[in-house]
């Protein structure tokens, strides 16, 4: 299931640069930021449309992956500070139960005189 995505990802890719080669010659008129239309040649529009997605996709990718991690880091954090508290507790409840374990002595101890 991993690598669907990527097989997808490397078929569409794979399309697009078979439509740049089929398409190798053509001349497209767009008309971008001006009035009078500028002259491409289709393959280069294509190849160049494919780059801008890939850089997209691995921004996009990269920004997801960042989010992930500072997500991880989060839990770790939260983790460690649960162990901490929970540490602190034990250490309590022994010095409680040493503190009783003393008093129960001393208390044995009066009795006995």
């Amino acid at each position: 299931m991993k690598l669907l995505p990527l097989i997808v990802g490397i078929l569409m890719y794979l399309h697009v640069l078979i439509m740049a080669f089929l398409n190798k010659g053509q001349l497209i008129h767009l008309a971008i930021f001006s009035k009078s239309p500028i002259s491409i040649n289709s393959q280069w529009l294509f190849l160049t449309l494919a780059l801008y997605s890939a850089i997209a996709m691995f921004l996009i990718c990269y920004s997801y992956i960042i989010s992930l991690n500072f997500r991880l880091k989060k839990q770790q954090r939260n983790t460690e500070k649960a162990s901490i508290v929970s540490q602190d507790n034990s250490d309590k409840l022994r010095n409680l139960q040493a503190k009783i374990d003393t008093l129960e002595m001393a208390l044995k101890a009066a009795l006995k005189k």
